[in-house]
Formats: C-alpha cells, sequence, structure tokens
C-alpha cells in the first residue's frame, strides 16, 4: 500500500492506493479538479513507504500511482523488501521517477537481495529461484550444490548494504523497459473478473478487466489515444470459460454495453451467493460435478430423475421418500462430497495462517510434520487450492510446492512427502489398473474358484474401482 498526501493549488487530501475509480474521483473533488478527469496529475506532499520520497514535489500521475499500489499489493513480503532496497540503493546511481519505478516492478529479477547469510544453502536457494523462477526438484534436493551457489555469490563480494540485507545486481539479467510511460502494461489484479479484454489502437495496448467502473474504460481509450471503442480492435478471453457462450460478438465490441450487463450479472450472483466458505464450497463442488440443484431459505435441493436430496442449514445431509437405486448411488456419492467439503473447510477455518517467508503467508497451515508441510488458500471466486511444501532448515521459509485442487490428493502427498506413509508400501493408479484387470480375469476364467471366493474377489475389484479417480488430473511440482 502507497500512503499519499496530495496536493492541488489551495488544496490537499490525503489518499492510499490502490484504492477504486470511485474513491480517486472522490479525492480529486476534495482538491477542487473534475472528478471524471482522464488523466489526473497532483503534486505529491508527503508519501510512504519513505522509499517512494523521490517522488515529494512532484506532479504525479494519479493513475500511475494507482497501478503502482497495485502491484506493490501483489508483491509477496520478499519481493517487496527487495522492491524497496534496489529504491533505496545509492550505490546503484540511478535516478527513479515514476516510469522507471513502475519498471522497475517487472525486474525484479535483476536483483537479488540477502537478509540472512548464515545458511548457506538458503542463500543458494534465494538466489537462484531468482535468477531461474523455477529450479527442478532434483536441483533442490542437492543440498551441496545449493550451498556451492551461495558461497559462490558472497564470495563475489558484489553485495552492496542496505537496511534489507545484501543487494547483489544481476549482471546477466538485463533491465527492461516495458512500461512506456503512457500505456500500462497487462498487469492481472482482479481475481473475481469475469472477462478480461485487451484493447488495441494501433501499436499501443490496455487491458480491462470486466466488470468495472465505465471510467476505467475511458480512461484506457484516452491513453492509447483512441474516440471510441469501435475504433480499437478487442480482444476478450471469459473466466470462467462458460461465458463465452453468453457474450455476442457485438458486446465483445462494446465494452461499455459488455460491462453494463456483467456488472448486473454480478449483482445477480451476489444475491443468490450461499453465505459462509462451507455452504459456498458446497455449492462450487456441485456445480462443478455438473448437478442440478437450488439453494433456498439456507438450504441446497439436488434434483434428478424425480429424486431430491436436501442439505440443510444444520448442514447434515438427508433425503425424503423412497429412492430409486441411482437414486441412492447419487446419495452416497453427495454424502461423501458434503463430508468431505466439511472436513477441509473446518479444517481450513480453524488452522492459523501460515507463518513462512514469501507468497506463503497467502495459505493457513492445516498440518505439519517433520520438515512437510499441508497448506490451504481460499478464493470465493475459485474456492480452495491446496499445497505441500517442505520448509527450509531455519524454518523461516518454504519450498519445492506441489500444488492440488482436491483435499484427497493433497493429503496423500503430504503423507508421503512427510515420511508418515512409506511410498513403497503404495500402489500407483497404474498398478491398481492392473491389478483390477488381473482380479477380474481370474474371477472370471478360473473355474476352481469357490462361491465365497468370486464373492471376495468382487468386493476386492469394487474397492480397487472406488480408488482410481474416473479422470487422472496431474498435479506439477513447482517451486517457490
Amino acid at each position: 500500500m502507497i500512503k499519499t498526501t496530495i496536493g492541488n493549488s489551495s488544496f490537499s487530501t490525503e489518499i492510499c492506493f490502490p484504492c477504486s475509480e470511485t474513491e480517486l474521483s472522490d479525492k480529486l473533488g476534495e482538491l477542487g479538479m473534475n472528478k471524471e478527469h482522464l488523466t489526473p496529475v497532483a503534486t505529491v506532499l508527503e508519501i510512504e513507504p519513505a522509499e517512494l520520497s523521490m517522488l515529494v514535489d512532484s506532479e504525479i500521475s494519479l493513475d500511475a500511482l494507482n497501478y503502482l499500489g497495485r502491484h506493490m499489493d501483489g508483491m509477496d513480503k520478499r519481493e517487496l523488501n527487495k522492491f524497496l532496497a534496489v529504491l533505496s540503493c545509492d550505490e546503484l546511481g540511478k535516478e527513479w521517477d515514476m516510469k522507471s519505478i513502475i519498471n522497475l516492478t517487472f525486474n525484479l529479477p535483476r536483483y537479488t537481495l540477502i537478509e540472512e547469510t548464515d545458511d548457506l544453502e538458503h542463500v543458494g536457494l534465494i538466489h537462484m529461484l531468482n535468477v531461474r523462477m523455477a529450479i527442478p526438484t532434483s536441483e533442490l534436493e542437492n543440498k551441496e550444490w545449493l550451498r556451492a551457489e551461495g558461497q559462490k555469490l558472497l564470495d563475489s563480494e558484489k553485495g552492496i548494504s542496505t537496511d534489507y540485507g545484501l543487494l547483489f545486481v544481476n549482471e546477466e539479467i538485463s533491465f527492461e523497459e516495458v512500461f512506456n510511460g503512457r500505456t500500462f502494461p497487462p498487469y492481472y489484479c482482479n481475481p473475481n473478473a469475469i472477462v478480461t479484454a485487451e484493447i488495441s489502437y494501433g501499436d499501443l495496448t490496455e487491458l480491462a478487466e470486466l466488470p468495472c467502473e465505465d471510467i476505467a474504460i475511458k480512461k484506457a481509450l484516452y491513453r492509447l489515444g483512441a474516440d471510441r471503442i469501435s475504433d480499437c480492435e478487442i480482444s476478450v478471453e471469459t473466466n470462467p470459460d462458460e461465458w463465452s457462450a453468453k457474450i455476442s460478438e457485438a458486446e465483445k465490441k462494446d465494452l461499455f454495453e459488455l460491462n453494463r450487463l456483467l456488472k448486473a450479472e454480478v449483482i445477480r450472483l451476489k444475491q443468490e451467493q450461499p453465505a459462509g466458505i462451507i455452504k459456498q464450497e458446497i455449492a462450487r463442488r456441485l456445480n462443478e460435478d455438473g448437478y442440478n440443484f437450488s439453494f433456498e431459505n439456507g438450504e441446497f435441493s439436488v434434483i434428478s430423475d424425480g429424486d431430491v436430496i436436501k442439505i440443510r442449514d444444520n448442514d447434515v445431509l438427508y433425503s425424503e421418500g423412497a429412492f430409486s437405486q441411482s437414486g441412492k448411488d447419487k446419495f452416497h456419492a453427495l454424502y461423501r462430497i458434503f463430508r468431505e467439503v466439511l472436513d477441509y473447510c473446518t479444517a481450513y477455518e480453524k488452522a492459523a495462517p501460515l507463518t513462512a517467508d514469501g507468497s506463503s503467508e497467502k495459505y493457513r497451515c492445516l498440518a505439519e510434520f517433520g520438515d512437510a508441510v499441508l497448506a490451504a488458500k481460499y478464493n470465493e471466486e475459485y474456492g480452495f487450492e491446496f499445497v505441500t511444501w517442505f520448509r527450509s532448515s531455519d524454518g523461516k521459509s518454504v519450498y519445492s510446492g506441489n500444488y492440488f485442487g482436491d483435499y484427497s490428493s493433497a493429503k496423500e502427498n503430504f503423507s508421503i512427502r512427510s515420511g508418515l506413509i512409506n511410498e513403497d508400501k503404495l500402489f500407483s493408479i497404474e498398478e491398481l489398473e492392473q491389478i483390477r484387470n488381473c482380479v477380474s480375469f481370474t474371477a472370471k476364467h478360473n473355474s476352481g474358484l469357490r462361491f465365497e471366493d468370486c464373492e471376495f474377489l468382487t468386493k476386492l475389484n469394487e474397492k480397487i474401482s472406488e480408488n482410481i479417480p474416473k479422470q487422472q488430473s496431474c498435479s506439477p511440482e513447482m517451486s517457490m
């Protein structure tokens, strides 16, 4: 966050960035300016953090400050410290203005900040993750290599002392000018956006995340130099994809009309949205699995082939009336979904924030054993993201993250990484499929089997089938 006092003539007001267009318009009114100014500029009288003090007494684009504020809010703790360290480092000999500061946010890999030098392995890990962005697990587990890289960095004696730690310039990574000082580079910062629109005019492009305030689109057109939206080329992406079919070609060309429709849809969705994480997650899971359901008076009603299955206010799944066999199967499937949702939502609500440097501060720690961590992050739009990490030897950070969309896979991965379960005692999906095939073949073609043997093999086959997902999804290992 950026806290500022801005002035215009004899007026002044305090404002924090990032802010909404409505908030900015109100502040312009306090300065005696046109509230719908498309290129608002004011004098910076005071600013925090202090590392931005070079902007004081300068006339600055308030939209640029707002854009910078969004970038800074999107940084994790390590990135923000590095950003501030670079700005405060006089030894770099660089004159910073609004344009170069915004460009710095896109060029952070050019710099490595080492906050503590005692642990060479951690120094090497931070440096290599910074310059490479991601590292294969085989290299992450090579502690000698990490220590050697850490020692090499410190032995270079090129570190510049700052209030945030030793700052190194990675000369092999050039400083690129991403921001031209006029149009803002694409930066996705609204996770609730339904439509992302690229507006192109000539060789310039601006990004609009819809729904938004109309003045945001007007400002983008002004920066592009376009008089009308119809003069521009529009490229639209939807999130979720199901919105693609709902948006006509005419609406894609008229962003103002599309924006109006999307704002009305958001209002409708908010009115229908179940309250509470558990109910929101149940609704998301039912949508994902293609169930036909309604939500009224705090109660879910799932309808299929004349059967009605309900989840009531007390979060207990129950049914009424006589059920067909298929209805019973659906009941048990829904019950399993409900129990799993109740399990991880309850664990999440009771969990404390994960204490570790970096983006892990956005997660809550569900479990920790040895050097393995199981954490979760919740978003009202997309639901839960689960991740397992290894904790560094000093306990201050986490690395080598495996990310999952489902709780069961995350728990299994945590059990293996923590050593609670011996991986050699587990069967892979491919192995289970082979075992199932063998069991089926034996049950069908071995005439010497007794009735109880056949019954046992049938139950064994059913048990194996329950543990083989219908559709496998890869959860690639990623490093942070």
